[in-house]
This record gives C-alpha cells, sequence and structure tokens, in this order.
C-alpha cells in the first residue's frame, strides 16, 4: 500500500515541468546579452553563443546520480560495552525521521533558512541572476539559496563560486525536487547539513549544544540550531556567542512572521541565555571513530563480503535509495565496534582537561589496544574533528592519521634488531655489551646523512659527557642517544627497518641512520601496536576496530578472526620487556609508575617538538603523543593544566617522561582499576644469553693515542692513559695491557701507556761473577731492553782471590748507578798476582 500511494506521489512529481530549466534558458539569454554588450570583457570568448553556453552549463542530470541514503535501512555502530555509538550515513549524523521532527525544530529550521521551502519549486533566480552578474563582473557573489539547492550543492556538486556551478546547482535542484517530495528534501537536509562542533544532521546538534533530544527543546534552544549552518565559526554558539545570540533572537522573529510561535513567547525566548552546554566527549570522538569505521567497511579487502566495488558496499551499508521502489535489501546493518566507550570517554576527558587552549595549543592523542587479541579500545584525540579549522576542527584522527616523530621511543625496534641478527662483524649484541656514552657522537656516513655532509653528530640530552661506558641495558632506560648512534651504526639502519615492520609498524620507513632516534613519522595507534608485541612476547595480532557484522535478519555475516603469529623469539622480547620495565621503575619515565608491573620508553624529539610515552601492562598496551596538531612548535614555555594534581603547571621545555608519562599514567589508572594485576611472564629458557657480557679483543697499536682510545671504547673496553717514562715524544703512544689481541671481557679495562716524554732514570746492572762471554751477552740484552745505545771495554784488576780470577770483579759505573745513553762501561776482571 504505501509502496503505491508513493509510486503515485512520484508519478504526479514527474508530471510536473518545473519551470527551472525555461528559467536557466532565460538566464542564459541574459548572459549572452551581457556577453554580447561588454565583448570586452573577454566573456565572448570564454562562453561563446547561447547555444554554446546551454551545452556547456545546462547540467545533463542522466550523469548525475541523485540519491539519497535511506534514513530508514541505516547501520547502526554499537560499542564493546554495549553503547550505540550512532548510525552510518555519508554524513555520518544521527538522523530522525521526518515524522518525529518536532514543529518547533522544523519551524525554526524553515524561518532561518527558507521560509518559502513549500512554496517555491527548489530554486532562487535572484541567487542564480547574481551569480551571473558577478561572473560576467567579475565580482563573485553568493548565497541565499533554497534549502533544495543547498541539498544539491553539498551531496552532488562541489562549493565552487562559479557561474558554471550556480546553473548546475539549478538544474540538479529541480531534478531533487522532481523525484522527491518536499518532506523528503526537508528530511535528509535536516539529517545531513553540518551544524558545527562534529555534528552533522539535526539531532546531533541538539545533543552537542544542549544534550537534549529534539522534542526537549525550548523555542530559545530550537531557534539557536540553525544559527551556525551559514557560517559554522563566525556563529559558532561556544566560540562566538554574541554574534550566534544576536543571530538565534531574528530567527525567533522570523518565526514569529511565519507563524511558528507568538510574539509573547518569542520576547521570552530572546530573554533567554543561550544555553549551551560544555562539549561533551562523547559527541566530539564520535565522528573520528564513526569515519573510520565507515573507511574501513568501503575500503578494506576484509569486508568484500559487502560487495566488489564501492558502490555496492555503500548499498550494502546505507542501504537502498529512496528514490529506488524497486530496490530490496541492504542496510540495517549492526556493526559492533572494539572501542570501549567508558575508557574513550575517561581518554577525551583527560586530553581536554590537560589541553585547554584548542587547536592553536598543545595537545595530544591517546591509543590503545588490548594485547591479547589486538582489538583497539581507544582511540582519543585533544582536538575536534571536522572541517572548520577557525573553530578548532581537524579533517584528521591525531591517534590514527597523526604521525609524527616519534623519538627515542623508536629505540626499542633498534635493541629488537640488535639483540636478534648482532652487528655488520658477526659479533652478538646483548644488554650486558657496553658502550661508548661520551657526547657528542659523530658517526661518519658513507652517503650524506645529516645538514653537516658525510658525519652525523649526536648529543645526549645532558649536553657534553666524556669517554665512558655503559651496558645497552643502563643506555636503554636512561635513554642515551650517542649510545644508539653506536649501535645503529653498528648494525646498519635496514635490519631496524625490518624490525619495526615486523612489529607492528605500518607506515613508510627510510634505511637511515637517524631512524634509531626516532625521526620518521608513525601514528599512536601504530606504537600501540607494535608495543604490544613486546607484551605478547613476539607474538603480533593485528589491531582491528570492527569485532563484527550483523545483517538484519540476525545473521552474522563478519566476525573478526585474532591469527596471532611470531615476529620475535620470546627469550628477546623477554629481555626487551625487563628492560622497559626499569624504564618506569629507575630509568626516564618514573612519574608513569602504576600499582602494578608495567614497562614502556619515553620519546623526545629535537626541541621537543613531539614527546611520547608507550607502555604496556600484561593485558593492554597504550601510547601518548603530545605537541601540536597542525605545526611543529617546540613545547617550550607552555603552560598546561595538570590534571593530577589540579593545578597549573609550566614546563620550560617538555619531555615524554615529565608530560607524556604522567598522561598515560592517569589514564592507565583509569583503564585498569578493574582489571586484574598480573605479572609478566616468567623468562623463558634462554633468556640469560641477552643479558651476558660478551668478550672482545684488545685492538691493534694504532698510530695514534687518540685513535687507540676510539678503538678501545669503540669494543666496549675501557681505555685507563697512563704515562711512561720514554724517550719518545710525549703523548706517543708506547704500549697496552694487556697486549693487542688479548681476548678481554667488555667493560674491563685496558691500560694504554703514554709517554711523557722524559727518558726514564736507567741504573747500572750488576756483572759481577760473570765470564767475559756472559757479559757480552747480558750487556747487549740491556741495550735493547733500555733502548740505550752502550759500549763497554775490559779491564783486569789483581786479586789474590782464586775464585775471582777471569771474572767480574767491578764494573764503572758501578752496579745500581745511573747510566746514559752513548755511555762506555769499563768491565773489570779479576787475574792472579
Amino acid at each position: 500500500m504505501d509502496q503505491d500511494i508513493r509510486r503515485l506521489e512520484k508519478a504526479e512529481l514527474q508530471r510536473r515541468r518545473l519551470p527551472a530549466v525555461i528559467a536557466l534558458a532565460i538566464v542564459a539569454v541574459i548572459a549572452s546579452t551581457w556577453v554580447g554588450l561588454f565583448g570586452f570583457l573577454g566573456v565572448n570568448a570564454a562562453y561563446g553563443t547561447v547555444s554554446d553556453l546551454e551545452r556547456r552549463y545546462v547540467c545533463n542530470t542522466s550523469d548525475i546520480d541523485i540519491e539519497f541514503p535511506d534514513l530508514s535501512e541505516l547501520s547502526n555502530v554499537y560499542t564493546v560495552d554495549g553503547v550505540k555509538l550512532g548510525q552510518l550515513t555519508e554524513r555520518n549524523s544521527l538522523p530522525v525521521k521526518f515524522s518525529e521532527l518536532p514543529d518547533l525544530v522544523s519551524g525554526a529550521l524553515l524561518s532561518a533558512e527558507d521560509k518559502s521551502f513549500y512554496e517555491h519549486e527548489g530554486i532562487d533566480f535572484s541567487a542564480i541572476g547574481r551569480a551571473v552578474l558577478g561572473r560576467i563582473t567579475n565580482n563573485p557573489a553568493g548565497g541565499g539559496s533554497t534549502i533544495t539547492q543547498q541539498v544539491a550543492k553539498q551531496t552532488f556538486l562541489s562549493t565552487d563560486q562559479t557561474l558554471e556551478r550556480k546553473i548546475c546547482e539549478a538544474v540538479v535542484a529541480a531534478e531533487i525536487e522532481r523525484t522527491y517530495t518536499k518532506d523528503q528534501i526537508l528530511e535528509f537536509w535536516a539529517n545531513s547539513v553540518f551544524f558545527g562542533s562534529n555534528a552533522y544532521g539535526v539531532r546531533a546538534a541538539s545533543l552537542e549544544y544542549f544534550g537534549k533530544e529534539l522534542d526537549e527543546l525550548t523555542i530559545a534552544e530550537a531557534a539557536l540550531l540553525p544559527v551556525p549552518i551559514r557560517n559554522p565559526t563566525f556563529y559558532h554558539p561556544r566560540h562566538n556567542p554574541l554574534n550566534a545570540l544576536a543571530a538565534r533572537n531574528r530567527t525567533i522573529d522570523r518565526m514569529v512572521a511565519n507563524g511558528y510561535i507568538l510574539r509573547a513567547d518569542a520576547e521570552a525566548a530572546k530573554a533567554a541565555p543561550l544555553g549551551v552546554i560544555p562539549q561533551q566527549s562523547f559527541e566530539s570522538t564520535a565522528p573520528r571513530v564513526m569515519y573510520a569505521v565507515n573507511r574501513q567497511l568501503l575500503e578494506d579487502d576484509e569486508f568484500s563480503m559487502l560487495g566488489d566495488t564501492k558502490e555496492e558496499r555503500k548499498r550494502a551499508v546505507f542501504g537502498c535509495p529512496a528514490s529506488d521502489t524497486e530496490c530490496e535489501g541492504g542496510g540495517g546493518l549492526t556493526i559492533a565496534i572494539t572501542i570501549d566507550h567508558d575508557l574513550q570517554t575517561e581518554a577525551n576527558r583527560i586530553l581536554r582537561a590537560w589541553f585547554r587552549s584548542g587547536a592553536d595549543g598543545p595537545t595530544g592523542a591517546i591509543a590503545s589496544i588490548e594485547n591479547e587479541t589486538g582489538a583497539i579500545r581507544v582511540l582519543a584525540s585533544g582536538v575536534d574533528y571536522g572541517t572548520d579549522l577557525e573553530a578548532g576542527e581537524r579533517p584528521f584522527d591525531l591517534a590514527i592519521d597523526g604521525a609524527r616523530a616519534a623519538g627515542s621511543s623508536f629505540k626499542p625496534f633498534t635493541l629488537a634488531a640488535a639483540l636478534e641478527a648482532g652487528d655488520r662483524d658477526g659479533n652478538p649484541v646483548t644488554l650486558g655489551s657496553y658502550w661508548d656514552d661520551s657526547s657528542p657522537a659523530e658517526i661518519q656516513c658513507e652517503t650524506v646523512c645529516s645538514e653537516f655532509g658525510l658525519y652525523w653528530p649526536v648529543s645526549n640530552a645532558g649536553g657534553s659527557a666524556p669517554k665512558g661506558l655503559r651496558t645497552l641495558e643502563s643506555a636503554t632506560y636512561n635513554s642515551v642517544n650517542t649510545v644508539y648512534a653506536r649501535l645503529v651504526d653498528a648494525i646498519g639502519p635496514e635490519p631496524v627497518v625490518s624490525m619495526a615492520h615486523r612489529l607492528g609498524i605500518e607506515s613508510s620507513l627510510q634505511p637511515v641512520l637517524s631512524i634509531t632516534l626516532g625521526t620518521q613519522d608513525v601514528s599512536p595507534q601504530e606504537m600501540a601496536a607494535a608495543y604490544s608485541t613486546f607484551a605478547n612476547y613476539g607474538e603480533k595480532v593485528d589491531p582491528y576496530l570492527i569485532e563484527s557484522i550483523t545483517d538484519r535478519f540476525g545473521n552474522v555475516i563478519y566476525q573478526h578472526q585474532t591469527e596471532p603469529r611470531s615476529v620475535l623469539s620470546p627469550q628477546i622480547s623477554a629481555s626487551i620487556v625487563n628492560t622497559l620495565e626499569k624504564v618506569i621503575s629507575s630509568g626516564t619515565a618514573r612519574r608513569a609508575s602504576l600499582d602494578r608491573p608495567a614497562a614502556g620508553k619515553t620519546g623526545t624529539t629535537n626541541d621537543s617538538r613531539n614527546v611520547w610515552f608507550v607502555g604496556f601492562v600484561p593485558q593492554m598496551t597504550t601510547s601518548v603523543w603530545v605537541g601540536y596538531a597542525s605545526t611543529q612548535l617546540p613545547l617550550e614555555n607552555i603552560t598546561v593544566w595538570n590534571d593530577v594534581e589540579g593545578s597549573e603547571q609550566f614546563y620550560r621545555r617538555a619531555s615524554g617522561g615529565t608530560l607524556a608519562a604522567p598522561i598515560w599514567k592517569q589514564f592507565m589508572l583509569y583503564a585498569t582499576k578493574y582489571l586484574p594485576k598480573e605479572d609478566f611472564p616468567e623468562d623463558p629458557p634462554g633468556t640469560s644469553v641477552y643479558a651476558q657480557t660478551p668478550y672482545s679483543h684488545v685492538p691493534p697499536l694504532a698510530e695514534s693515542t687518540t685513535e687507540m682510545i676510539e678503538a678501545v671504547f669503540a669494543v666496549g673496553l675501557k681505555g685507563v692513559i697512563e704515562e711512561v717514562p720514554s724517550s719518545m715524544p710525549a703523548g706517543s703512544l708506547v704500549s697496552v695491557s694487556p697486549l693487542p689481541g688479548t681476548l678481554s671481557r667488555q667493560g674491563s679495562t685496558v691500560t694504554i701507556q703514554v709517554s711523557n716524554g722524559q727518558p726514564p732514570e736507567i741504573n747500572m746492572i750488576d756483572l759481577r761473577g760473570l765470564t767475559a762471554q756472559q757479559v757480552s751477552q747480558r750487556l747487549a740484552e740491556f741495550s735493547q731492553e733500555t733502548g740505550l745505545a752502550i759500549d763497554w771495554t775490559f779491564a783486569e784488576v789483581v786479586t789474590t782471590n782464586p775464585s775471582q780470577h777471569g771474572r767480574v770483579v767491578t764494573t764503572n759505573p758501578l752496579p745500581g748507578s745511573p747510566i746514559g745513553n752513548n755511555q762506555t762501561i769499563v768491565v773489570s776482571f779479576g787475574v792472579a798476582p
């Protein structure tokens, strides 16, 4: 019955011959006349004759698909904790049927936007005339569109302020009026138009600004709803309340003039305050999550059961077009997603509490993933999702799309690559291996690798530091840049890229040395996913947002299946988890300490432009990013609201440990309050191998003392300089101990003997009792040992002691006396009287 009535209505509409196209021809004639009169403007060359104009600008509506989503067949989205997040439409609104639209609300909308909506046939001829005149005189003019024209422009055409678009808009509007009833057009427009603050549709706007359903609105509130439509920034009720108040009162006056309300009620309504409530977390969160769901359903291969093409999927998700009475099926899906609405709300609240300067000041993002399954529980952003940039909105989700440099939170990927493969020469790398932590480090490159050319200078956060050693484990939880610069130089950047991708980073990465310090952009969601692999001891589960899809008949047509796969050995993963626990207990993230086992890593980029903390407990992983939404500014000399302490906090220079870590802790305390306290698993057999201290060979003698020191520290040995007397020039390398080639445990000391420039004092050896042959041999050895050039002569001395005959009785110089270079020694042998 309903279909028969609808067919009759449609047939009646199609029998109308709307004057729109005739009007367009008149406009074309007027334009052509102007062209003829003002050919010097160049219009004739551009547009030609009337027939050219008609061919060029009178749109062929057969090429335009005039279809509205069937609002009665929309798909519902529910969070994991049972909250209805919204309904999927191509414009992300919370649609209501026309029959459910209160007269007060429809009266306010029509009074503000199109009082003659039910009288005209879809076209505002004066607006078209202004567009023609403006194009000819090179003085564009716009505005004054009917509701039908707004639907045509927003749904089917571009927003260009051109004559072509304005004429096409009229043609499409005429086709819309021929295809749909007035009530259908008003319903679609009211459910799809943008009301500011992420609100698409009148019900979403009512909830956004007043926290009320439409039938609960007062006259003053209903009159305010359409105010932001014309200019969401200038008339924004929160950001520009005076402008909004004046526009609201004008709408109230029009409602009186149009007979919707009484004058007495209008005066009372005009005296009422705006009554706009503070922005609510749920409404600011839903659009970005709904957008992500929408995008995945329409684009991801995983949901091919919805159709092979995008159009087929749109039909499956959004339902049949309202104009197609023969269409059956489609729409009406129930999509269960993994977002936890309670956690999402709290994450949004925390971000908006800490950062209150809007999109122009610092902001943040939080992404949280369930470790066992990969279910995404939170995708929170500190700025509103939308296209009104002046109102502080951004057309992307900072948690998903806000890719930024990760800073030192990228170091664990380098650590995993090093533990797995060792260095380029095949030497093992362990957490117990020792590394040069002096600052700055100057890494030589084969190609240009920095602004300085063929070398890459790296400094620690504390500035300059002398030669020293520390273990790789200590360098990780204390986030020592120079150690990680030397580490990536030893293992190469390619294994780091491979490891990051294996663990869960999906962004494109370049194999350059600076990757170890997180100079390449990744998103908070990616970082949470990659760290979740550590928490799973090397088992990777892909993050996902859509849990299941049920059709209108209750059939489950999609159910996500978690498929863990091993990408890193449990032993290496356990070693990394143990180290990242120390980041919180005794390293750079002590402000992230929880009342349960937790692990993570801080990240701070150059000039503190991005600060991070990515951490996990056995059940879930959360990443926190803080920075500026649309630019790269240092987080220096900023004041935020410390929501934990309930007071303002000034940062001379923020870091991951001082700003991101406390936010992470605040969120995780809330997120884990009902989770059991679990320990990380015991280390699997073989884990201790990665904590052992390896051995290194003492390097060969270098050409200089400086080179020898560098060589010793480069293999994890501690070089200690010892000055020794020597005839060599001061500072010259004399020897090392242990000798070159000796296998020594890393961290042990190598004594580097350096000449003090002063020859040593050498004393005469004792030759007494030796024969002449023995004397010559011993003095030759003495000369070689001391480096002295000496000579000797033999003499005789009479003695009555038979035992001294033929043997040395005395020498000159005497035994123990100083002897110099080029000195002659007189050796006296005993003879009988």
